[in-house]
This record gives C-alpha cells, structure tokens and sequence, in this order.
C-alpha cells in the first residue's frame, strides 16, 4: 500500500475473488471500497511514516484476503506473496527481543508500544 505495486496487488486481489464468487459477487464492491480507503490512509503518509502503520492495517487487509481466498486456495496466496515479492515488495521487518535473568530493586522504566511485562517479580 502507498506504493506503485497496489494497483497490480488490487487487481490480483479481484481475481482471487471472482475466483472463489464469480464475477461481480455479493461483496466485491465493499471489499474494493474497504481496500482503496486502507490504501489512500497509507498513501496520504510519508513513506517513513508508513512502516509506523505497516501493523494497523496488517488485520483489515487479512480479513479482506480471507474474505477473498476459500480454504481450497493457500497455492494461490502463496503464489499471490511470490509475484508481489517478485516484483520488489518489501516485507515489513518485524524484530523480537527477549531479556531474562534480570532483577530490578527499585523501579523499572520502559518505553516503547506493545510492551508485555509478566512473570515472577
């Protein structure tokens, strides 16, 4: 989204509807409208400032692509990722970090989104 790649990737997406529902099904025009407004939101961004979006949009653009796919289909998702990945996609860079073995006396400051503290303290 927000980039040159959209209006292949969209119009990839309409094949895998018809695909599954037949030309002009129940749905298609909503979920074309839902995609274009998730669209022109990234594409309203700086490019810096669309990877910082990269996560809010991961969840309504799953749920369209299953709208979009049956079961019978994860060939034509995986082959839907290779050509976008072929054509110079990039996938975001999503980066995991783990610290154990560390106790605090006193207070403890973090910062940063999705921060999840659990355990023993």
């Amino acid at each position: 989204m927000g980039t040159d790649l959209y209006g292949y990737s969209r119009q990839r997406i309409v094949e895998l509807w018809r695909r599954r529902r037949g030309e002009g099904g129940d749905g298609e025009a909503d979920v074309l409208a839902r995609l274009d407004t998730l669209e022109q939101a990234v594409g309203a961004l700086e490019p810096a400032q669309r990877v910082l979006v990269t996560t809010g949009v991961q969840v309504p653009v799953r749920e369209i692509l299953l709208a979009c796919l049956g079961d019978d289909q994860p060939q034509a998702f995986r082959e839907l990722i290779d050509e976008l990945k072929a054509k110079g996609a990039e996938a975001p860079t999503v980066s995991h970090q783990t610290v154990t073995g560390n106790f605090v006396r006193g207070n403890l400051n973090a910062a940063g989104r999705d921060i999840n503290l659990g355990g023993a303290r």
